[in-house]
Protein backbone atom coordinates (compact mmCIF):
# COMPACT_ATOMS: atom_id res chain seq x y z
CA UNK A 1 0.00 0.00 0.00
CA UNK A 2 1.61 3.34 -0.87
CA UNK A 3 1.28 6.35 0.68
CA UNK A 4 -0.99 7.64 -1.32
CA UNK A 5 -3.42 4.44 -0.56
CA UNK A 6 -3.18 4.66 3.33
CA UNK A 7 -5.90 5.30 5.10
CA UNK A 8 -5.22 9.22 6.40
CA UNK A 9 -4.65 9.77 10.00
CA UNK A 10 -6.89 12.50 11.35
CA UNK A 11 -6.87 13.09 14.93
CA UNK A 12 -9.32 15.59 14.60
CA UNK A 13 -11.57 12.80 13.18
CA UNK A 14 -14.66 12.01 15.83
CA UNK A 15 -17.08 14.77 14.63
CA UNK A 16 -20.59 14.63 13.35
CA UNK A 17 -19.72 13.06 10.20
CA UNK A 18 -17.90 9.65 11.85
CA UNK A 19 -20.45 9.41 14.74
CA UNK A 20 -23.25 9.51 11.54
CA UNK A 21 -20.86 6.83 9.86
CA UNK A 22 -20.37 4.81 13.02
CA UNK A 23 -23.68 4.20 13.67
CA UNK A 24 -24.18 2.61 10.51
CA UNK A 25 -20.68 0.28 9.95
CA UNK A 26 -22.73 -2.84 11.47
CA UNK A 27 -25.42 -2.27 8.76
CA UNK A 28 -22.68 -1.59 6.33
CA UNK A 29 -20.48 -4.88 7.64
CA UNK A 30 -23.55 -6.99 7.30
CA UNK A 31 -24.00 -5.59 3.39
CA UNK A 32 -27.58 -4.00 4.70
CA UNK A 33 -26.99 -0.23 3.50
CA UNK A 34 -27.94 0.51 -0.05
CA UNK A 35 -25.58 1.11 -2.52
CA UNK A 36 -25.24 4.74 -2.44
CA UNK A 37 -25.33 4.68 1.14
CA UNK A 38 -22.48 1.95 1.28
CA UNK A 39 -20.43 3.65 -0.67
CA UNK A 40 -20.74 7.10 1.33
CA UNK A 41 -19.09 4.80 4.12
CA UNK A 42 -16.75 3.07 2.96
CA UNK A 43 -15.47 6.47 1.39
CA UNK A 44 -15.11 7.87 4.34
CA UNK A 45 -13.73 4.43 6.10
CA UNK A 46 -11.41 5.17 3.85
CA UNK A 47 -10.08 8.94 4.42
CA UNK A 48 -10.12 8.03 8.21
CA UNK A 49 -7.86 5.62 10.23
CA UNK A 50 -10.35 6.16 13.61
CA UNK A 51 -13.04 4.76 11.75
CA UNK A 52 -11.21 2.24 10.01
CA UNK A 53 -9.86 1.01 12.94
CA UNK A 54 -13.88 0.60 14.56
CA UNK A 55 -14.75 -1.24 11.01
CA UNK A 56 -11.29 -3.87 12.05
CA UNK A 57 -12.71 -4.08 15.78
CA UNK A 58 -16.45 -4.64 14.86
CA UNK A 59 -15.50 -6.90 12.03
CA UNK A 60 -13.46 -9.22 14.63
CA UNK A 61 -16.48 -9.06 17.21
CA UNK A 62 -18.75 -10.01 14.29
CA UNK A 63 -16.49 -12.89 13.68
CA UNK A 64 -16.16 -14.15 17.00
CA UNK A 65 -19.59 -13.72 17.81
CA UNK A 66 -20.50 -16.19 14.56
CA UNK A 67 -17.69 -18.56 15.95
CA UNK A 68 -18.81 -19.01 19.06
CA UNK A 69 -22.58 -19.28 18.37
CA UNK A 70 -22.92 -22.63 16.45
CA UNK A 71 -24.96 -24.63 18.80
CA UNK A 72 -28.33 -24.82 17.60
CA UNK A 73 -31.36 -24.43 19.77
CA UNK A 74 -32.60 -28.13 20.89
CA UNK A 75 -36.00 -29.90 19.33
CA UNK A 76 -38.28 -29.28 21.85
CA UNK A 77 -37.41 -25.37 22.61
CA UNK A 78 -38.03 -25.15 18.94
CA UNK A 79 -41.33 -26.76 19.03
CA UNK A 80 -42.19 -24.78 22.17
CA UNK A 81 -41.65 -21.41 20.67
CA UNK A 82 -43.63 -22.16 17.38
CA UNK A 83 -46.69 -23.59 19.70
CA UNK A 84 -46.51 -19.93 21.58
CA UNK A 85 -46.04 -18.19 17.94
CA UNK A 86 -49.24 -20.01 17.05
CA UNK A 87 -51.17 -19.40 20.55
CA UNK A 88 -49.76 -15.63 20.03
CA UNK A 89 -51.21 -15.51 16.57
CA UNK A 90 -54.55 -17.35 17.33
CA UNK A 91 -55.25 -15.06 20.55
CA UNK A 92 -54.34 -11.85 18.16
CA UNK A 93 -57.22 -12.85 15.51
CA UNK A 94 -59.88 -13.79 17.98
CA UNK A 95 -59.49 -10.26 20.40
CA UNK A 96 -59.31 -7.81 16.76
CA UNK A 97 -61.76 -4.70 17.88
CA UNK A 98 -64.91 -4.50 16.53
CA UNK A 99 -65.24 -2.15 13.49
Amino acid sequence: MSGEDAPKDTSACGGPDCDEKVDRLFAYLDRELATADADEVRSHIEECRPCLDEVAVDQVLKDLVKRCCQEEAPVDLKLRIRAQLTTVRVESVRVEPAG
